[in-house]
């Protein structure tokens, strides 16, 4: 019995006695050792986040490069397809140009003749308000050479002087003016109704007459048609309400 308390006392004085030196040199050794692999492991772990988040970056450039090379792909397409419509508006400028040569060509002298056959007219016509009439021939005329005047104007006042001379046929109108019979000449008030009656009255209303179509000239009237004269100059002036007129105006012709 008194043999395992002799043993137990040995094992915990075993246990009890301190490290030598060379012991503890080798804990020491071992210790660094741990701290040297965790600071590598540390080391190798900042390095591998490095180049984690270098990746990462590079991999948002690559991505927005190629949104960028997308952008410029539909850019450039976009380009591409205004240039071909530039390019087909040119052409069509390009043709309207030469269309437009064309038809200045062309519509130049049919102006030409227009304004010619227009002073014609006014030359066989009635003769009222010529001096006017006249002034806007000779107005058309130098318009027409002029070279600081484009084409569509030269036409636009062609066609308003047409107009005008059309718009003679559905108006009455009195106006005061010179008439010339022979180498007398006086002061009259004329009526013009439309373009089928010309008639004039002297401005003290002792004398009355009316242009004659088929003679071309003017011919006196009887006193029977002073009152209507009279009365159609106060309705074109609209100092009276329209009425019916007897006034002398040429026959129809006869249908063939």
């Amino acid at each position: 019995m008194m043999t395992k308390p002799s043993i137990s006392l040995m094992v915990i004085c075993l246990f009890l006695i301190p490290d030598t030196p060379a012991r503890a040199d080798k804990t020491d050794r071992i210790i660094a050792g741990e701290k040297a692999t965790i600071q590598s492991a540390v080391e190798s772990q900042q390095r591998v986040n490095r180049l984690s988040d270098e990746t990462r970056a590079l991999f948002q450039d690559f991505q927005l490069e190629l949104k960028r090379i997308e952008d410029l792909k539909a850019y450039n397409e976009q380009l591409r397809q205004q240039i071909q419509r530039q390019r087909q508006s040119l052409a069509e400028t390009e043709q309207a140009i030469d269309d437009v040569a064309i038809v200045e060509r062309q519509l130049t002298p049919l102006l030409n003749r227009m304004v010619t056959s227009l002073e014609t007219f006014i030359q066989l016509d009635m003769p009222f308000l010529l001096e006017e009439r006249r002034e806007r021939v000779a107005f058309l005329k130098h318009t027409l050479n002029r070279a600081d005047v484009d084409l569509a104007e030269k036409f636009r006042q062609v066609m308003d002087a047409y107009n005008v001379e059309l718009d003679y046929a559905n108006t009455i109108e009195a106006y005061r003016g010179t008439l010339e019979i022979g180498e007398r000449a006086r002061e009259v008030e004329f009526l013009r109704i439309g373009r089928v009656g010309l008639m004039y009255q002297s401005l003290d209303g002792s004398e009355i007459g009316a242009w004659n179509s088929d003679t071309g000239e003017w011919k006196s009237l009887s006193s029977r048609y002073a009152r209507d004269i009279r009365l159609g100059l106060k309705v074109a002036k609209k100092q009276a309400a329209p009425e019916l007129l007897l006034l002398p105006m040429p026959a129809p012709e006869p249908n063939s």
